[in-house]
């Protein structure tokens, strides 16, 4: 693949990154998150300066000889060189060919200089301070560059190479990049032959350790300059090919897209199971005391019916009675219109709820709901995703007793009025007037006699006078009829109990589903896409 082909192709990546960190970044763990927003940074700001230029990094510890090994393969004096302590404080660059202005400046390498030759025509050459150093700006200043450089060169000497801060502080970190890395076994003339072999033998033992496999290793001197032409012809043939920029940021990308499909985890988050909302759409009713409301329903009805067939005379003790929705404090402004609605029917519209609380076994059974919700659809996902699942349903389960119960208050109740009742109350008003006309006749009859007045023609039906007839008759008539009216407004309210219960059931159900339900398959939803679009990148 030509450098234009692998850099298009690496812009690509890039986007698909960039798409990752704008769609999905609060679905990152935090230091994934700034660790993916550096390298994307990072990676379009180097290729943007274009690959004109290969910077390389001569890095080391401290007396490693990287100094003097980089006037070396430059082949002038340029760096400052010491035995007992590190001169290099801040990275100094040697530019071949082109001005390189931009991106020095882009490197924040204040230090350079421009140099002629034309089989490194092309390469940028950095001499970093120690990475070990006790000054805490120099081993800050090595951790900046070794993020953005080409090719990380590492310097080391017989005495030190085996050094656990250079294995464990760098080389383990970068061993996806070993297209990209050397290791310069310098001061190697201070060995036999047979020691050098071994050096490197043990040294490349080293590496493969640290997951580097395959990373060129070359022994040198900068005192007498062995493998020095070795070393150049190996970094003119870097910057030759003009891959190693490609090359580098492939491997940050493929090291991050390791630590982001892990970061996802291998199993797709679980849609939200016909069971699990069931269960919590019964707990969710009890605790909102749907059967309560739903009794309480039927009691109304029962109430109203035997204020409109009841027999009148005793109606004033069933008005006395407060309706066993307004004991529950539901419908207060309703309850008169309601009442006084036309034949062709009406309702009750809950507007306010005083509930009584639910009880400790019902709040209990909601919340084992609600945990085992987050359990079927969080338990096989990564930690950070699973807090997240309970920062969505967690919430969402504290509000949802308050918006129940307001849900409970906003709903319309079946309290139709049939059309009987109109019919049987107004018979029992002609009866309890027979039965009054009846009393009152008879009462002027007894008064007749008493003032010893002549009795008027009676009236008989048979053998039993008008009035009597009127008087029993009418009160025992309606008598019945308020028990038939009974026995049927009953019927009508198991059917209402039964309605009621349905429709606040289905009400508790579309609350459920509007404040947990919903929000948490949305959020699933999103992280099966934030999980196909990092496996896309991770190919």
């Amino acid at each position: 693949m030509s450098p234009t082909a692998s850099a298009d192709r690496l812009r690509d990546r890039l986007d698909a990154l960039n798409e990752i960190l704008t769609v999905d970044a609060d679905r990152l763990p935090a230091e994934l998150r700034e660790r993916s927003a550096t390298t994307a940074s990072n990676a379009s700001a180097r290729l943007g300066h274009g690959t004109t230029h290969t910077v390389v990094a001569l890095a080391g510890a401290t007396g490693s000889g990287k100094s003097s090994l980089f006037n070396a393969i430059s082949g002038h004096a340029l760096a400052q060189t010491g035995v007992t302590r590190p001169t290099t404080s801040t990275a100094r660059a040697a530019v071949f060919g082109p001005d390189a202005g931009p991106l020095l400046e882009w490197l924040q390498v204040k230090t350079s200089d421009r140099l002629d030759d034309p089989t490194l025509d092309g390469l940028v050459l950095l001499d970093l301070p120690d990475h070990d150093s006790t000054v805490a700006a120099h081993r800050a200043e090595v951790e900046r560059l070794v993020q953005v450089v080409d090719v990380l060169c590492w310097v080391v000497d017989p005495q030190k190479y085996a050094d656990a801060a250079l294995h464990e502080g760098f080389l383990e970190r970068f061993s996806g990049h070993g297209a990209v890395t050397l290791v310069l076994l310098n001061q190697a003339d201070r060995l036999h032959a047979d020691d050098i072999r071994r050096c490197l033998a043990h040294l490349g033992e080293l590496l493969d350790g640290d997951g580097l496999h395959g990373v060129r290793t070359m022994a040198v001197s900068a005192t007498t300059g062995l493998g020095i032409p070795d070393v150049r012809r190996e970094l003119a043939a870097r910057v030759a090919e003009r891959r190693a920029l490609v090359s580098r940021l492939d491997a940050d990308l493929d090291w991050l897209a390791g630590d982001l499909a892990v970061s996802v985890g291998e199993s797709d988050p679980a849609t939200v199971s016909p069971a699990a909302r069931d269960r919590l759409v019964r707990a969710a009713a009890t605790v909102a005391g749907v059967d309560t409301v739903a009794d309480a329903v039927a009691g109304t009805y029962r109430h109203r019916a035997s204020l409109a067939v009841g027999w009148p005379v005793t109606r004033w003790a069933t008005r006395l009675r407060a309706e066993p929705l307004r004991r529950l404090g539901l419908g207060r402004a309703s309850v008169a219109r309601s009442i006084g609605s036309g034949d062709d029917g009406s309702s009750m519209t809950v507007s306010t709820s005083s509930l009584p609380a639910p009880s400790t076994v019902a709040v209990g059974a909601l919340a084992t709901a609600g945990r085992d919700l987050i359990a079927e659809t969080a338990g096989q996902l990564p930690d950070h995703w699973e807090a997240r699942v309970r920062d969505t349903v967690e919430p969402a389960m504290r509000s949802l007793p308050d918006r129940l119960d307001r849900g409970i208050g906003s709903q319309t109740m079946p309290l139709t009025r049939p059309r009987w009742w109109t019919l049987l109350g107004t018979v029992q008003r002609l009866l309890a007037l027979a039965m009054v006309v009846g009393l009152v006749w008879l009462g002027v009859l007894f008064a007749l006699k008493w003032f010893q007045i002549p009795d008027p023609p009676m009236v008989r039906l048979g053998q039993v006078p008008l009035p009597t007839v009127l008087a029993i008759g009418g009160a025992l008539l309606g008598l019945l009829l308020a028990f038939v009216g009974r026995k049927v407004a009953s019927v009508g309210a198991s059917r209402r109990r039964e309605a009621a219960r349905h429709q606040l059931s289905q009400g508790i159900a579309r609350t459920v589903d509007a404040e947990v339900v919903a929000p948490l398959d949305v959020e699933l939803a999103a992280m099966r896409a934030a999980q196909d679009r990092i496996r896309h990148f991770s190919r």
